[in-house]
């Protein structure tokens, strides 16, 4: 029986209504969300490592305390490298600000010259936006404040979370076996499909992250650039926000180089390693280590950046893609809702279109042979 208009509106409506109500619960619940949907995905990467001391006669809860510890000293070492590194950029930070201010006296002369504004008159203009500045100052240190105990808070939370998660995996397993017997469905099925993407596109996307790290750093050293290596990573961890994320890497560098270079083919230069390396981790490295694991077009994955930037803010952005990606999966085991998972769905993902077109290509090769 072929479904009528009204049964096609009725699942739209649906659906819609479905995505309105689940995006003002994430909104409303951001603060409890991020940090279990973070949980859930460290206990994915990590779940393997479990089963492996498991099945080296290793009890659940010390192969979960294991591989948490050997996590928390991965992270540990990338955090305190990090920030041994920018402790030596704030010890520089004197002469960096006289290069600043160097830079600023040309760029005041080249104004002057350019625009016929004084400089008299370029102080004034400074001054009204330091005074608005200083008004929301109390405003911007309390919403500094705020994130930070929600950070510590949220870092507090996640390690809580990836542990009974771990612990408790059976219980997940034994609820989606229970909810597929009384719905005949495949839940089980579809967690697992879920699973196997999240780990995949992670792992990749921290392979890629090392990748771009490197070729960062060998173009920014090569360049002769102060904390080249430093500037390197946090570009490439920038990643993690596709698309835009290394350009807004790329300022720190380009910064960099205006300020302790005295001539601009250096910040020139910066833009051309930046663009080169993002060329090659958009059409060559994330293409071949990534894949297809997630299967999301470009303009659904854009939108999806919009939409968790406005909902999550920088950790929406980041979970965009995986998200969108579990809800394609969900969304493509349900008949009434396949349409929407092929508006989400990459050229790649289409194996069974490719095949119709290839056979549709036979159908007319034999066609003109007979002519």
């Amino acid at each position: 029986m072929k479904p009528t208009k009204r049964s096609s509106i009725d699942t739209l409506w649906k659906v819609l209504l479905s995505i309105t109500l689940f995006i003002f619960g994430a909104i409303v619940a951001k603060s409890v969300l991020i940090p279990i949907v973070f949980g859930f995905f460290f206990a994915i990467v990590l779940h393997p490592l479990v089963s492996f001391l498991q099945a080296k006669k290793i009890s659940l809860i010390p192969a979960t305390l294991i591989s948490m510890l050997v996590a928390s000293l991965i992270i540990g070492f990338g955090l305190y490298y990090t920030i041994s590194q920018a402790k030596l950029l704030f010890s520089d930070l004197p002469s960096l600000i006289n290069q600043f201010n160097s830079l600023f006296n040309k760029f005041e002369i080249l104004v002057t010259d350019t625009f016929q504004v004084s400089a008299n008159q370029q102080l004034d203009l400074i001054k009204e936006n330091a005074n608005q500045l200083i008004k929301s100052g109390s405003g911007v240190f309390g919403d500094a404040l705020l994130a930070t105990s929600s950070l510590i808070t949220f870092f507090t939370l996640i390690p809580i979370y990836v542990f009974f998660i771990l612990i408790y995996k059976e219980n997940f397993k034994g609820f989606l076996g229970l909810l597929d017997k009384k719905t005949e469905g495949s839940s089980l099925a579809v967690a697992y499909e879920i699973k196997e993407m999240v780990h995949n596109y992670i792992i990749g996307l921290i392979t890629v992250i090392a990748i771009v790290a490197v070729l960062n750093s060998i173009g920014l050293l090569a360049l002769g650039l102060k904390y080249a290596i430093f500037m390197g990573i946090v570009s490439a961890v920038l990643t993690i926000i596709p698309y835009i994320g290394i350009f807004i890497g790329g300022l720190l560098p380009l910064m960099v180089a205006l300020i302790t270079k005295d001539s601009l083919i250096y910040p020139l230069l910066v833009i051309v390693v930046v663009g080169f390396v993002q060329f090659l981790e958009g059409n060559f490295i994330t293409p071949n280590i990534v894949g297809s694991k997630v299967n999301v077009n470009p303009l659904a994955a854009i939108i999806a950046l919009v939409i968790g930037a406005e909902i999550w803010g920088i950790s929406g952005m980041i979970l965009a893609i995986p998200l969108t990606g579990i809800t394609k999966i969900i969304m493509s085991k349900y008949g009434s809702l396949r349409p929407y998972a092929y508006l989400l769905q990459s050229d790649e993902d289409g194996s069974k279109e490719k095949s119709t077109f290839a056979s549709i290509k036979k159908i007319f090769r034999k066609s003109e042979t007979s002519d």
